[in-house]
């Protein structure tokens, strides 16, 4: 396998994986709306189907290093806030001490105990708010104005003495 099949593949992923966001998101919604959804359900599966919107965007917006580094750090800020309160969620009755966003994956009381399917529902959910987060702080960094140092170029010359070598600089000599 070549170099350049690298980033095909990387691209056949994600819209392959923005698809299935979008069909299960929109799926469980469309099956629920008969009076099953409780507001935790329907943030998480609306959540799903914006990150696979977001993922077959043909042209993302794509933030600085600080942008992305600030999204990364909100997602997990937010996997950690969500898991400290209490909640009475959905999941996990036999414990009374339910912690977590939008599905309670922590239960405390009788004994720690982590439920990973819940967990992983959870990234998803907020790896999905992460990428809205992206979007907006690209859409914050195309407003914000150019942030490089001026340069001062008046000692140079625009036609300038050619080079005693016979070499041309440009005009830079």
């Amino acid at each position: 396998m070549s170099m350049e099949q690298w980033p095909s593949i990387a691209a056949v992923l994600r819209v392959m994986t923005g698809w299935f966001l979008i069909g299960i998101g929109l799926l469980n919604l469309g099956v629920e709306v008969d009076g099953g959804l409780s507001g935790a359900y329907l943030v998480f599966h609306l959540m799903l189907a914006a990150g696979g919107v977001l993922l077959l965007l043909r042209r993302r917006p794509a933030p600085g290093r600080a942008g992305s580094a600030l999204a990364a750090a909100l997602v997990l800020v937010a996997i950690v806030a969500t898991a400290v309160p209490h909640t009475s969620g959905c999941c996990m009755e036999d414990y009374p001490g339910r912690h977590g966003y939008p599905f309670p994956f922590l239960g405390v009381g009788g004994g720690l105990h982590l439920a990973p399917l819940y967990l992983v529902a959870d990234l998803i959910f907020w790896s999905c708010a992460g990428l809205l987060a992206v979007v907006a702080l690209a859409g914050i960094e195309r407003v914000l104005p150019e942030r490089r140092t001026p340069v001062d170029l008046s000692r140079y010359h625009a036609y300038a003495e050619p080079s005693p070598r016979g070499e041309n600089v440009g005009g830079l000599t």
